[in-house]
């Protein structure tokens, strides 16, 4: 089991890369040789040392390759002003002179002191002159590239929602239901289930002390964000949110397979079942697994990785540690990470 762990984790750091790549792409997100392919190219790649660590991924990721730079920076003029670099606000944020809530970008060091230091190598003059001279937007900027290829992680909540629709789990299998009125009040979640559910849907998780208060907690180490304080998503996916994940999906393919009825996970087989005395419906019942989680159907290479590798040595303990592993596998692939 701790080896699929790390072979699960080891899927999900290179998830993460792919996500969440430096600026040294080529425009089709492969991997280039950060010669630059256009002035405007020049110029990102001259920005990106003090610009890509706040930039490269979140809700303004001008540094993700030179169509994100040009789409959400260069040819918006609420950034830059053709022609008018003292009046474009980027030029003014290098200098930190910029009004408003964040005046000097990068924040914390000047960025006339990053040439300085010889940490980046475009002065601000070099950036003043390609706004003066700023070449015309590309005509792709004018319509959608039928080529692009847009990937995201999941945000908490449609993981919280699409596991348990896929699960086969609803909302009674966590919270207590002995009041009437169970629904219009405050959750009491039942210990022991690993509840996740975020802090600012009503009615709320309740603060009595039987119930498990940690729900909320779990949400935000998911990446959840919380209105109610004023706290954005986290579009990343970082160790917490990894770690959540993994304790998520074991505890949640776990309830599934315990689930009386639930045919979620356990579709074509029950736990009676071995690989010895009815291997057609365990593998039928594995690749109907993988297309309910994953939307598409095994090749031949993955059902066999999957039987072998996560069912079979856990089949040798039991066949419902060996289903959740399944499960649980299939919840950390990067196909069911990422939309």
């Amino acid at each position: 089991m701790m080896s699929t762990l790390r072979s699960t984790m080891g899927a999900v750091a290179l998830t993460s890369l792919a996500l969440f790549a430096s600026a040294c792409k080529d425009n089709n997100g492969t991997d280039g040789n950060c010669a630059p392919s256009s002035r405007n190219d020049e110029i990102r790649l001259g920005l990106a040392p003090a610009c890509e660590g706040c930039h490269l991924i979140g809700n303004k990721p001008f540094f993700a390759s030179l169509t994100a730079f040009e789409n959400g920076l260069v040819y918006d003029e609420r950034y830059v002003k053709p022609g008018d670099p003292d009046n474009s606000l980027l030029i003014q944020m290098l200098e930190g002179t910029a009004a408003g809530s964040y005046p000097q970008m990068p924040p914390g060091q000047p960025y006339g002191e990053l040439v300085a230091n010889g940490r980046v190598t475009l002065s601000i003059e070099q950036v003043k002159a390609w706004i003066r001279e700023l070449p015309p937007p590309p005509e792709r900027l004018g319509a959608p590239d039928p080529e692009a290829f847009n990937v995201r992680r999941l945000s908490a909540e449609e993981m919280v929602v699409s596991l348990m629709d896929q699960l086969g789990l609803t909302l009674e299998d966590f919270v207590s239901t002995s009041d009437p009125n169970w629904r219009n009040k405050a959750y009491v979640v039942n210990g022991g289930k690993l509840f996740v559910w975020p802090g600012d849907w009503a009615p709320g998780i309740s603060g009595e002390y039987v119930s498990d208060s940690r729900s909320v907690e779990r949400f935000d180490a998911l990446g959840g964000g919380n209105s109610l304080f004023y706290r954005k998503r986290d579009v990343s996916f970082g160790p917490s949110a990894a770690q959540t994940l993994v304790q998520m999906s074991q505890a949640w393919c776990a309830r599934a397979v315990d689930k009386k009825g639930n045919t979620a996970v356990l579709r074509h087989v029950t736990l009676t079942d071995k690989s010895s005395s009815n291997p057609g419906a365990v593998q039928k019942n594995l690749r109907s697994l993988y297309l309910r989680m994953l939307g598409q159907p095994p090749s031949d290479a993955e059902a066999k990785a999957l039987y072998e590798q996560v069912y079979l040595p856990l089949e040798a303990q039991n066949t419902r540690l060996a289903w959740i592993g399944v499960c649980a596998s299939l919840v950390r692939h990067p196909l069911w990470l990422t939309y």
